[in-house]
């Protein structure tokens, strides 16, 4: 049984909003106080040739997480922000409210997020360019958004075109290179098209999808 379509842009629940709040807010932070965007950097900038030696305060592995609070320009922050308030509502819905329902999309979104910098450092190992942006999670939230909006065929609607544009990018590349992490976008998509289904099990409302 499907479940019914979930409205894409309206009826915001609080944890996307809260997460894209605070997209805003590091952004703003870091603009106003620069000492603060250099921590910042450190902190979350996925720098694949770092590797282990990554000077971050919190360990090597904290930009796999923090990199999605990051953003490169105000165009990159619309954008992402308004990502969050659509597909990511749109994904935080079939979880429900409730602890239970945040914590199981915030786990899946992070996860997102790990598997597309996970991908970005494989195919890039010895690239010092910075890793930046929340679209890593986001790419799973679009997939995980057809998921809800209807099942394994809603899932590839949303899916494809975002993967193939990615796909795209990454022939293209060689010939014309764009500050943009096809392999971050393609890494968070593949887990969400693969573990939205399973994470809803877990933690979702009680409806197969």
């Amino acid at each position: 049984m499907h479940p019914a379509r979930s409205p894409i842009f309206n009826d915001i629940p609080l944890v996307p909003l809260v997460m894209a709040g605070s997209f805003v807010a590091v952004f703003a932070l870091g603009a106003l106080l620069p000492q603060l965007q250099y921590l910042f950097l450190t902190i979350g900038a996925v720098i694949p040739a770092a590797g282990a030696q990554h000077p971050s305060p919190l360990g090597p592995w904290s930009p796999f997480i923090f990199h999605v609070f990051l953003h490169g320009g105000m165009m990159h922050l619309v954008f992402n922000t308004f990502a969050m308030l659509t597909f990511g509502s749109a994904s935080m819905r079939p979880f429900g409210g409730g602890l239970r329902g945040a914590a199981g999309f915030l786990l899946f979104f992070f996860v997102c997020s790990i598997a597309g910098a996970a991908l970005q450092v494989m195919v890039a190992p010895g690239s010092m360019i910075p890793m930046i942006g929340a679209s890593t999670g986001l790419s799973g939230c679009i997939a995980a958004a057809g998921w809800a909006d209807g099942g394994y065929r809603g899932m590839l609607r949303f899916a494809l075109p975002w993967g193939g544009f990615n796909v795209l990018l990454a022939l293209l590349g060689p010939l014309f290179p764009l500050p943009i992490s096809w392999a971050g976008h393609l890494g968070g998509l593949i887990a969400g098209a693969a573990l939205f289904p399973v994470f809803l099990a877990f933690f979702g409302q009680r409806r197969r999808i």
